[in-house]
């Protein structure tokens, strides 16, 4: 981060929320929006897409009166209550005339993304704005970055606090500063005390979708040979896991065992797993048994095993 850090949205973004309508090649469903931009949106879906998918949308925005028909690219997705997917739109030449009209109808969330910096300086200090007036959805990245601010925190301090985990947060710092959450200025901060109680609901949330909060993975008290990327994986897999989505959890661990094929964690999660998933899955978690020299024998191995392994024995 020597440069600083960049804002990984190249368009300015209004926090709206919008009835979508999305359709891919197999089906279709209704979601909603989170925040919505000229080259993407975030979608707050009932269902996930893998990265790459491309997907038809019909944004319904009563606000100004209009239905922006588009297709996007899914660049990620969350699997953690409320489940969530960025979007990419196809990049256009100019603004498009709907977005200009959407600026004007609210003016305080068009300055606020206008105001959102392309980058960040290391000596940047982040402080809390006002919390919102009703309970919002904070994803756990989101809530890993406040409940670090308190009453001010420079963009270096809070990158070697979390450290490996840092790079997973970037998208979340300048989302929070789009809809003013957090704050550059001294001037426009809020009292800290008064988010104790959103974070804590927020944190008590995640906890109970088994969500965790992401934190170091390198260094003290990390998981050894767990990289970030593992790590959010792993999270990403318990988190369909809770939510009775077997298949999905056995693909997410094993791209996360494939970065960290030592972790005990990850392969336990896959090995406890392999009894409910379907048998061609089953095959892909259960590791190949190991190579005897002929005439070997494993004491440990079950009595049915020597049993079915007698010769000329058959059973009628």
């Amino acid at each position: 981060m020597e440069a600083g850090l960049v804002n990984p949205r190249r368009s300015p973004r209004v926090a709206h929320r919008c009835r979508v309508e999305v359709r891919d090649r197999f089906s279709s469903w209704t979601a909603s929006t989170e925040d919505l931009g000229p080259l993407g949106c975030q979608l707050v879906t009932p269902r996930l897409a893998a990265p790459g998918r491309e997907l038809k949308l019909k944004i319904h925005c009563d606000a100004i009166g209009q239905t922006i028909e588009t297709s996007g690219t899914v660049v990620w997705s969350r699997s953690e209550s409320p489940s969530r997917l960025g979007v990419e739109f196809p990049v256009q030449r100019a603004t498009p005339a709907w977005f200009e009209v959407l600026l004007r109808a609210f003016p305080l969330a068009a300055a606020s993304a206008r105001r959102t910096p392309p980058r960040l300086a290391r000596e940047a200090v982040l402080r809390l704005g006002e919390p919102p007036a009703f309970m919002s959805d904070f994803s756990a990245e989101e809530v890993a970055v406040l409940r670090r601010v308190g009453a001010g925190v420079s963009v270096d301090s809070l990158s070697r606090q979390l450290g490996s985990a840092f790079p997973r947060v970037t998208g979340a710092i300048f989302s929070l500063l789009a809809r003013r959450l957090l704050v550059l200025h001294a001037a426009e901060a809020g009292d800290p005390a008064r988010w104790n109680l959103p974070i804590a609901q927020a944190e008590r949330a995640l906890a109970a979708a088994g969500v965790k909060l992401p934190a170091p993975t390198q260094g003290p008290g990390a998981a050894t040979g767990r990289s970030a990327a593992a790590q959010a994986l792993f999270d990403e897999g318990i988190a369909h896991l809770t939510a009775g989505r077997i298949e999905v959890a056995v693909s997410r661990l094993r791209e996360a065992r494939l970065l960290a094929p030592a972790d005990p964690l990850i392969s336990g999660a896959l090995q406890r797993l392999a009894p409910w998933a379907s048998e061609e899955v089953r095959a892909s978690i259960t590791p190949p048994p190991i190579a005897r020299p002929a005439g070997a024998t494993d004491a440990s191995a079950p009595a049915f095993a020597t049993a079915k392994s007698g010769s000329g024995s058959t059973r009628r």
